[in-house]
């Protein structure tokens, strides 16, 4: 299991540092100093760059959402195998494709809801946060659409937003630890945590669960 998590996390940690480095790289080409162009003629030049630059963050941030969307499916149908108990292959991590468009199209709005949520006071950011957190397990388990399944982790939600907050303090706990272990610790900790998740899920749900010592092995 953890193997199957550790190659995920380095391959999408891969793509977004790729990713990352290049945003970095097209920022510094038209960073500070070189806006000033004296020579009039060099004009659509540096006009040239800063449009690539604005274009390369474009395609990298679609890159880092697509392929978190991708891991993230494939890592919530693997947990979710783990959490009933039921046979699960090396394979899982990276089968999210069926799922991906419905995750990638929850994941953008639920950023965007979130978002908007922090940024009125913090409080009203959370409550989204944890009323939305389901939607992603409910497409995999039920193959729901983005709304469909947004209203539907609303509704299972309601009434155990305060344990998940709870759950969630512990999480961010337990992930900081890990990075404070060289970092080596949050590829322990990480799969720990999205199995934990979904077998809250399948608890929220009615869904039986499997026996914590079979979970584990």
């Amino acid at each position: 299991m953890l193997l199957s998590f550790a190659i995920a996390f380095i391959v999408s940690f891969a793509v977004n540092l790729v990713s990352v480095a290049v945003g970095v790289a097209t920022s510094a080409a038209v960073g500070p100093g070189r806006h000033h162009v004296p020579d009039p003629a060099a004009a659509p030049f540096f006009l040239g760059i800063g449009i690539l630059s604005i274009v390369l963050h474009a395609v990298s941030a679609v890159v880092n959402i697509a392929v978190s969307a991708f891991f993230t499916a494939g890592i919530a149908r693997f947990s979710l195998k783990v959490a009933r108990g039921e046979p699960y292959a090396f394979g899982d991590v990276f089968a999210g494709g069926p799922f991906f468009l419905s995750v990638l199209v929850t994941h953008f709005i639920v950023s965007i809801a979130v978002g908007i949520g922090l940024v009125l006071l913090i409080v009203p950011g959370v409550i989204l946060a944890l009323g939305l957190c389901l939607a992603i397990p409910l497409i995999v388990d039920r193959n729901l659409g983005p709304i469909e399944a947004m209203t539907e982790s609303w509704k299972v939600t309601e009434g155990n937003r305060t344990n998940l907050f709870i759950f969630w303090l512990i999480g961010m706990a337990l992930v900081v630890a890990g990075l404070c272990a060289c970092g080596i610790g949050i590829l322990l900790v990480a799969p720990l945590l999205w199995v934990a998740f979904l077998y809250v899920y399948l608890r929220l749900t009615g869904q039986p669960v499997a026996q914590i010592a079979r979970a584990a092995s």
